[in-house]
């Protein structure tokens, strides 16, 4: 091997000679903190659940001590049955899992499966009959097979629940349940994510006993290669910023976060106006398009590639020079893995962030969760005139009173995304601004006489 102290680095974690040859061909030079804390965690048989950021290696730190204890000196495997079974909440970061854990798997003689929503089922029932030691699916299709006696899950020594926060905002929580119900109580259960919720970890002490906690970084944390700026705009002037910020900083791979599928298609359509290659991935999209959306975005035959929410878990894209968030997202956490998609595996990146007036308390709730200001920029041609010289997107929530009033105001005659007819809107500060405003017109009225007539 070319370099004794990568060698050893992985060394010190006691894997096998087979996953430690692969590691070095596949250019791992040594573990990053949340392997070395979870990967012995794991050899040692134990229950875990482990939070770190997006980026810093948590499927290998998984998968190498799982597939070792399935095989640690090497030898053939015969017989093939379900024995590691990994979740996933989308098809993309299960598409990534699969292929990350490819060389892996072959390395040590076994097989894998993966099982996705979108895929054809008549093609991976044949290959659950053909004999799987690994498995690696979504949620609902995993419980297809389940109840189609296509797959039994008994024999599973090792449960891996990938980006466990992700399931409950999916709605995928009664899975859980029913995957955890039916697993042997002598399997190995792990559940791993960049944010550890309440609930998340209400789910761990129900099913997982006795249970390591590890955690690596505060929830908030971005990592330090991702360097972070702001940019005020008027909403009906973000597609010119956008367009703008991508020639100016000569991005050659970028991806642009949207809250919604309708916005991602306009916005993507927007840029091809401007010559640009673009890319649109969502929900609605069909799953052999956003694979071969993925893998064009991956080989640079596209530009940009504008996403919603769905992919800001678990894809790793190389190269990937900045992320856009074209707007702040519903989910505070997601803005977390949205920007974890850059900077990732110690290098570089850039996050970039447009935010109009009417988002302005959405972006103070999201630097509570940060703990931190991101870095404003003011761009005159794109800012609103309130902000060229005022700053007013970035000041603190209790020094911005005034123009929140003022832009709860303008709200109500425009319906935004916590008001929308049929749904029950969250009450705010903006609606105390109101009862204040109405006290002090009311008060101010003369009093009419109570005198007998």
């Amino acid at each position: 091997m070319a370099d004794g102290r990568e060698v050893n680095a992985f060394g010190k974690l006691k894997l096998g000679d087979a996953l430690l040859e692969v590691l070095e061909q596949e250019g791992y030079s040594q573990p990053t903190p949340i392997q070395s804390r979870l990967v012995p965690v794991l050899l040692a048989s134990a229950n875990a659940v482990a939070s770190a950021q997006t980026g810093s290696g948590k499927t290998l730190a998984f998968l190498l001590p799982t597939l070792h204890l399935m095989n640690p000196d090497g030898k053939p495997v015969t017989h093939h049955y379900p024995r590691l079974f990994i979740l996933s909440p989308t098809k993309e970061l299960a598409q990534q899992i699969y292929e990350v854990s490819r060389p892996f798997v072959q390395a040590l003689g076994f097989r894998a499966v993966l099982l996705q929503g979108g895929g054809k089922r008549a093609e991976e029932t044949k290959r659950l009959e053909k004999g799987a030691d690994v498995i690696i699916a979504t949620p609902q299709r995993a419980l297809e097979h389940i109840e189609a006696r296509h797959l039994d899950i008994k024999s599973v020594k090792h449960f891996v629940v990938d980006e466990a926060d992700m399931m409950f905002d999916m709605g995928f929580v009664s899975y859980l349940e029913k995957l955890f119900g039916v697993l042997g109580e002598r399997s190995q259960k792990v559940i791993v994510s960049a944010t550890i919720t309440p609930r998340v970890v209400k789910l761990a002490k129900t099913y997982i006993k006795p249970l390591r906690r590890i955690e690596l970084d505060p929830p908030g944390k971005i990592a330090d290669t991702i360097t972070q700026y702001l940019y005020p705009v008027v909403r009906s002037k973000k597609e010119g910023l956008l367009a703008y910020l991508i020639s100016a900083n000569h991005l050659k791979r970028v991806l642009v976060f949207v809250r919604k599928k309708e916005l991602a298609d306009g916005v993507a359509d927007g840029l091809r106006e401007w010559g640009y290659k673009v890319g649109v991935l969502h929900g609605e999209r069909m799953h052999l398009e956003r694979k071969k959306t993925l893998l064009a975005f991956r080989e640079g035959r596209i530009q940009i590639l504008v996403a919603t929410d769905i992919a800001a878990r678990g894809l790793d894209i190389a190269e990937l020079e900045a992320v856009i968030n074209y707007d702040i997202p519903h989910v505070k956490h997601d803005f977390i893995h949205r920007v974890g998609r850059t900077g990732r595996a110690g290098k570089e990146g850039a996050a970039m962030t447009l935010v109009s007036p009417d988002e302005i308390e959405q972006l103070a709730d999201l630097q509570k969760v940060l703990g931190n200001k991101i870095k404003e920029i003011i761009l005159p041609e794109y800012a609103p005139k309130e902000v060229k010289s005022r700053g007013w997107l970035i000041q603190a929530p209790q020094r911005r009173r005034r123009k929140a009033s003022v832009a709860a105001a303008g709200k109500e005659k425009h319906s935004g995304p916590l008001n929308k007819k049929g749904k029950k809107r969250k009450t705010t500060k903006r609606d105390g601004f109101k009862l204040h405003d109405a006290s002090k017109r009311s008060a101010s009225k003369p009093r009419r006489s109570r005198g007998r007539k």
